[in-house]
């Protein structure tokens, strides 16, 4: 049989592919990237929940630039390719921290307690950073705490080995005991100042009173004790340094660009594909999925072979990798053959009815909330999965672990459902496609919560990465190029993204930030879980809802349209009937017609 080749779609499908393989081995690194700089769960939170009100704002601005420039909307395209790949790659010149220095495994400075603390014996179920820390105004040596990464600090654990739970043990007084917790008070006016336990040799310290001022001097043993004083004083503006900064500005550059570009390529896709083959969207974005599942395999494969075992990764290997993926590209777009549009004229009259249906802003709710838990799993599953190799001995091998694991989203789940995507919607519709996804949400974040090795994460992500993105990707972009008005694509595309992974993105990664703080990582994704589940009952109720209001609509228009025709038709109690004036000759004779 001779397989028959589209050539027409050929650019479009190269683009995808190559769009995507730029993005494949730095996209899913960048928190873990940051990580390694030294941002902390909650600072990553915040920056990231900045990032998706950005491109929210950008999507719908450079979606109706392209609508109504649409002569100029493949330079558009070309131009945020080329800002999107450029601020990635300048992260490649950020300067890392030395490992060898013990200030750089600082974790906090300060952490300020309430007026009582409640003493509790820490178990697993807690899930909390185990920190080594002292009074700033004591002579009390080290002791070992669990705490919660928040402003002001209420409970405070300790390890099941300490025997005695008395507030003695962390130098506070009792206060009271209470229906079995022991109340302590804290010290007057003091903080506590933590270090990582990882790093307790080094950062042993003895303290001497100066008997002129009554103040507290820390003296180190070790021979970079100026250096590591000089951190301590430094921590808290660290998120004010340049490295900092210039990580948060290129990551929302580059960010904010993919996701435009991205937009506008489903745009630009569905043009090419035309009215009548919109149900292939599927089958061309695939090609992306295999591009980036390539890249983020052989790149996390580099990253590990060639970084050392003991230190910080190197992601030159990345940066190479999207750089060629980026040029072929580049060259790729510049043999699209575009359709061409015309402008609208109509001042957004037709856009502006559409989004007032009921049905549309429903979906647009929900794709929202979909857009969180993608949020959530692309901000956080890997820095869950790399807390989970420290804890299991898979350190060495975690960059490798994490490229097989989007290989298995990509060449296992999300291709097959992509290219299912267009039997699958027009079986069951967008509505219940998208309840079905969200439902798979649930089951997704509660079997990634019961990972005990980070290796299996491969088969749960390899089974439900195409049911849960990929099939509500598709559902959304799919929605949207059939509600918009003519002339209105990349508008109404810009609009729905731009809510999905837009606003969505940035409730999923402040949320999942400091959920993740005060949870942890498995308690954070079996919170996400039971979400899920809700929103996937919630939409199949209210989906039915209204569209049982639309129904009894559509049946009132019809009923009226009847009526109306039925009283046009009928002459027995019209006021107005058709006169007919008989034809004469010059002798007032009938003449027959």
């Amino acid at each position: 049989m001779k397989i028959k080749i589209d050539k027409r779609l050929l650019p479009i499908k190269a683009h995808f592919f190559f769009f995507f393989a730029a993005l494949g081995p730095i996209l899913p690194q960048l928190n873990v990237f940051g990580r390694q700089l030294g941002v902390s769960p909650g600072a990553m939170g915040m920056v990231t929940a900045v990032l998706p009100l950005l491109w929210a704002a950008a999507k719908p601005v450079f979606g109706y630039v392209v609508d109504f420039w649409p002569a100029h909307r493949k330079l558009v395209f070309m131009f945020l390719i080329l800002i999107m790949s450029g601020s990635y790659c300048c992260l490649w010149f950020l300067p890392m921290p030395d490992p060898q220095e013990p200030n750089d495994k600082l974790v906090e400075t300060i952490h300020r307690l309430n007026e009582t603390v409640y003493l509790k014996q820490y178990t697993n179920v807690t899930m909390l950073e185990k920190y080594k820390c002292h009074w700033n105004c004591s002579m009390v040596d080290n002791f070992d705490v669990y705490l919660s990464n928040a402003s002001y600090i209420s409970t405070v654990y300790i390890d099941n080995q300490v025997s005695n739970t008395s507030c003695s043990v962390l130098a506070m007084d009792f206060n009271d005991f209470v229906a079995g917790n022991v109340i302590c008070a804290p010290k007057d006016g003091c903080n506590l100042m933590c270090f990582e336990n990882d790093y307790d040799n080094i950062s042993k310290r003895s303290v001497e009173v100066s008997n002129d001022t009554g103040n507290y001097v820390a003296n180190f043993n070790k021979t970079n004790a100026s250096s590591l004083e000089s951190t301590v004083e430094t921590r808290d503006s660290f998120y004010m340094t340049a490295t900092f900064w210039a990580f948060v500005v290129l990551m929302c550059v580059g960010t904010v660009a993919f996701n435009v570009a991205n937009c506008i390529s489903d745009a630009i896709c569905f043009d090419v594909l035309g009215a009548d083959q919109g149900s292939k969207y599927g089958v061309q974005r695939a090609w992306g999925t295999a591009g980036y599942g390539i890249t983020a395999l052989v790149g996390g494969w580099l990253i590990d072979l060639l970084s050392p075992s003991d230190g910080y990764k190197d992601f030159t290997p990345a940066f190479v990798l999207v750089i060629v993926a980026t040029a072929v590209d580049l060259y790729s777009c510049r043999q699209l053959h575009l359709p061409s549009l015309s402008s609208p004229d109509d001042s957004g009259k037709a856009l502006r009815e559409v989004l007032r249906i009921p049905k549309v802003m429903l979906f647009i709710t929900f794709a929202i909330v979909a857009g969180t838990f993608d949020s959530f799993i692309i901000y956080y599953l890997f820095w869950f999965l790399e807390e989970l190799a420290e804890q299991t001995g898979h350190t060495a091998k975690i960059k490798l672990i994490e490229g097989v694991v989007i290989a298995a989203q990509c060449f296992i789940g999300e291709i097959l459902c992509f290219f299912l995507s267009g039997k699958i919607l027009d079986r069951w519709g967008y509505g219940n496609t998208l309840s079905f996804s969200l439902l798979c949400y649930g089951l997704r974040m509660a079997l990634i919560s019961l990972i005990q090795n980070p290796w299996h994460l491969v088969f749960i992500e390899g089974v439900m990465q195409g049911p849960t993105y990929a099939l509500c990707y598709s559902t959304i972009v799919g929605y949207a190029a059939r509600v918009a008005p003519d002339g209105y694509s990349a508008t109404v595309q810009g609009i729905v993204a731009g809510m999905d992974d837009g606003v969505g993105f940035a409730v999923g990664s402040l949320v999942g930030g400091q959920l993740y703080a005060w949870l942890g990582g498995r308690g954070a994704f079996q919170v996400f879980a039971v979400i899920a589940v809700c929103g996937s009952i919630a939409h199949v109720f209210l989906f039915k809802l209204v569209t049982k209001s639309d129904l009894k609509a559509e049946q009132r228009k019809k009923q009226a349209t009847e009526e109306g025709e039925k009283m046009l038709q009928y002459e027995g109690d019209a006021i107005y009937r058709d006169t007919v004036v008989p034809l004469t000759d010059d002798n007032g004779l009938k003449v027959d017609r």
